[in-house]
């Protein structure tokens, strides 16, 4: 009689896997093929894959977190796994920009302090105002780099309790909202990570540019109210102005929230 190495159950001689925990009963020793085989299986697996997680995400958004909170947990890719991944990418590509933008404004500053000899007496004062608003960014751009892990974990279950209490009547509790919002914004992290931060590199702007901002939030705004209207699932006139109004206030809500943090780091930061 033989255990299974995994769950230590009996297993017959003619098993190939457990009946307990589904492992295999034959196993060789662990090599870097199998540590590949199953990292790429984890990403690309048929049925519930990061990109097929994806491709739903942007095809059809909400309906992968109704389906699972409705009970099809092992059909999607798990909402934790999905969000902390791209937390990861998130707090990797924010620190780069941040220190990349900590650098530029620091150079625009010498320059400006360097030519301030040259500038006419009128002028001298708008030009130290400019200075002292780059630096005042720069301190913003490292409070990224060494706080935006913080914020990126704070989102979701910020978000998802204001939106629990706002639909208090509605037919999903808490956690079940923050399965949503774990898709959602991990979508909208990865979409920030993956298409704002490229485009302000490749036009060598700040990704803090306010257009790229204004730009980001109304694309979150659409997105929030699509998502939000196939997650509640109310297909009515009703449904999609509920939706608009929940996505735009969460918009306004959370861009006040980072607003009065910044407000407050570079007053007594």
């Amino acid at each position: 009689m033989l255990n299974c190495l995994n769950c230590n159950t009996p297993l017959t001689t003619t098993q190939k896997f457990c009946g307990e925990c589904g492992q295999k009963t034959a196993l060789k020793r662990v090599n870097l093929h199998d540590v590949l085989h199953d990292a790429i299986h984890y990403f690309t697996h048929a049925d519930k894959g990061i990109f097929t997680l994806l491709k739903s995400l942007i095809l059809q958004p909400g309906l992968v977190a109704k389906e699972y909170v409705e009970g099809k947990r092992k059909k999607h890719f798990p909402p934790l796994n999905f969000f902390l991944i791209v937390s990861a990418v998130y707090i990797i590509i924010g620190g780069m920009t941040s220190k990349y933008n900590t650098l530029q404004k620091a150079s625009h500053a010498n320059t400006f302090t360097a030519s301030q000899q040259t500038i006419k007496p009128n002028h001298l004062q708008q030009q130290t105002e400019g200075i002292e608003r780059m630096k005042k960014m720069a301190k913003i751009g490292r409070f990224f780099a060494k706080y935006s892990n913080y914020v990126a974990m704070f989102a979701a279950p910020l978000i998802s309790l204001l939106i629990w209490l706002l639909l208090s009547k509605g037919k999903y509790n808490y956690t079940e909202h923050l399965v949503a919002n774990l898709y959602l914004i991990g979508f909208t992290n990865l979409f920030r990570c993956l298409i704002i931060v490229p485009i302000a590199l490749l036009f060598t702007v700040s990704p803090d540019n306010r257009s790229l901002q204004f730009g980001f939030l109304i694309f979150e705004v659409i997105y929030r109210t699509i998502f939000y209207y196939r997650f509640m699932g109310q297909y009515t006139l009703t449904g999609k102005v509920k939706s608009f109004l929940l996505a735009l206030g969460i918009a306004l809500f959370w861009s006040g929230l980072i607003a009065s943090i910044f407000y407050i780091y570079l007053r007594w930061g």
